[in-house]
């Protein structure tokens, strides 16, 4: 008897701790790195739910040299934002977190005190004004500037050009009015 209540426990602690790791959260990919006022961050797309210890347990360790801790927020269902030590900057970086690791280059920093809207006339859904800037830089941008983007899709590759203005009802007033980057056409 004793023999068989034992079996069904251990039986029952396998199942518990399988159970566990079927519904915790993992990383399925780094979506974006970058490297600016709020300092280093790494967004990942992920699946699942991550606890409070999960969230703060990733790392990040420099190529050749310290690790330092990443301090997590999962935003939604399918995304969690990881910020640590600006000591990364310009380096190249492992990142582990959510049962996952990352290689990837950490940006240096940038501290551009003027930053623009970058404003085309396309997005991912058809033909509509969409903003994909900002585009920052070290000074104020000056009417008929060029300037790029890039596109934000796997498929279209390249920079993309736009131009410093300060629309006002432009367009008929469909393009977004103030001082920015525009692409030059009006549908």
């Amino acid at each position: 008897m004793k023999r068989a209540f034992s079996s069904i426990l251990v039986l029952l602690v396998l199942l518990a701790l399988t159970t566990t790791t079927v519904f915790a959260g993992s990383a399925l990919q780094l979506v974006k790195v970058q490297n600016n006022g709020a300092g280093p961050t790494f967004t990942f797309q992920v699946t699942g739910e991550f606890s409070e210890a999960e969230l703060n347990g990733g790392f990040v360790q420099v190529e050749g040299g310290d690790a330092y801790p990443l301090y997590c927020v999962q935003q939604d269902a399918t995304t969690v934002v990881c910020h640590t030590s600006k000591k990364v900057g310009g380096q190249n970086v492992v990142v582990g977190f959510g049962g996952s690791r990352f290689w990837t280059e950490m940006p240096e920093q940038y501290n551009r005190t003027y930053c623009y809207s970058a404003w085309d006339y396309w997005d991912f859904t058809g033909y509509q004004w969409t903003d994909f800037g900002p585009i920052c830089q070290d000074e104020p941008a000056h009417e008929g500037q060029e300037a790029f983007y890039d596109y934000p899709q796997e498929d279209i590759y390249g920079a993309w050009v736009v131009f410093f203005e300060d629309v006002t009802g432009a367009c008929g007033g469909t393009v977004p009015a103030g001082p920015a980057y525009y692409y030059p056409f009006c549908p």
